[in-house]
């Protein structure tokens, strides 16, 4: 019933368990499971990176806001804690259902064509167009001075693995910014989001504020996690990851001015 084999192959067992515990659990509500990202483009970075999936499913499986019912939830969730993710950091999956409008689903997208593979049914939802991936990145750089806020926000408490759920985070900053920067230069807006990001990253010149900073960023982060966690480490990593954000943000109000 699974078609893993475009998965890459560290990612295929993991993949594997948590789609049939989502299908046990969905049953015949399950319209298609997508998964997108480094497990299926590679270029994964090993305790960092995580597994990404799309639940599509039948409007009378969820709730009005969109959601599954938290007993369900629960049920999957008692099944999904006894998968290991390594050498991925965790698994996350998001439910949509093209039945159901919320303001939430009217945000989103269609998967881009070539950068998902449907591992179970079939797409539900059309494909994003280019104009649309043009519109989301824009949003996504207008972001950006709120993750940079939030940044130095967080670095005035500690505990409770604070610091390690915003190095985190910074990675789900910083890539997503890095291809919304490509999308808006490339010529086609659609191919950039195809490729892993360690080859995206080198489609920014290596002489220019954005292309230092993306490429340091990447190697911070590949050594932070290649190792115990060190507090001056992580540090690095949000400062690097800081640069580039805001590299980004320079060349984006150029671009808005244009």
């Amino acid at each position: 019933m699974l078609d893993v084999s475009l998965v890459v192959p560290e990612a295929r067992p993991i993949v594997e368990a948590a789609a049939q515990i989502y299908l046990k659990h969905l049953q015949a509500g399950c319209i298609g499971i997508l998964v997108h990202g480094s497990a299926l483009k590679g270029g994964f970075i090993p305790g960092c990176s995580d597994i990404d999936f799309h639940l599509y499913v039948n409007g009378s499986l969820v709730e009005t806001n969109g959601q599954l019912p938290l007993t369900v939830s629960m049920a999957i969730q008692r099944e999904l804690a006894l998968v290991d993710p390594a050498p991925f950091q965790y698994i996350q999956a998001y439910v949509k259902s093209p039945d159901v409008q919320t303001a939430r689903s009217a945000q989103w997208v269609g998967p881009i064509a070539g950068s998902y593979h449907m591992i179970y049914g079939r797409l539900p939802v059309p494909e994003a167009t280019a104009e649309q991936v043009i519109q989301s990145s824009m949003r996504t750089l207008e972001r950006i001075p709120m993750a940079i806020g939030g940044t130095s926000e967080d670095l005035i408490s500690t505990g409770g693995g604070r610091l390690e759920r915003r190095v985190r985070y910074m990675c789900t900053e910083v890539w997503p910014t890095l291809y919304s920067v490509l999308a808006l230069q490339a010529p086609e807006p659609l191919s950039v989001w195809r490729l892993p990001k360690d080859s995206a990253l080198h489609l920014l010149a290596g002489h220019t504020p954005m292309g230092r900073a993306i490429r340091r960023f990447h190697q911070c982060v590949m050594e932070y996690y290649s190792q115990p966690h060190r507090l001056e480490q992580a540090l690095t990593v949000l400062e690097t990851g800081v640069t580039f954000l805001q590299a980004a943000y320079d060349w984006y109000e150029g671009y808005r001015g244009e």
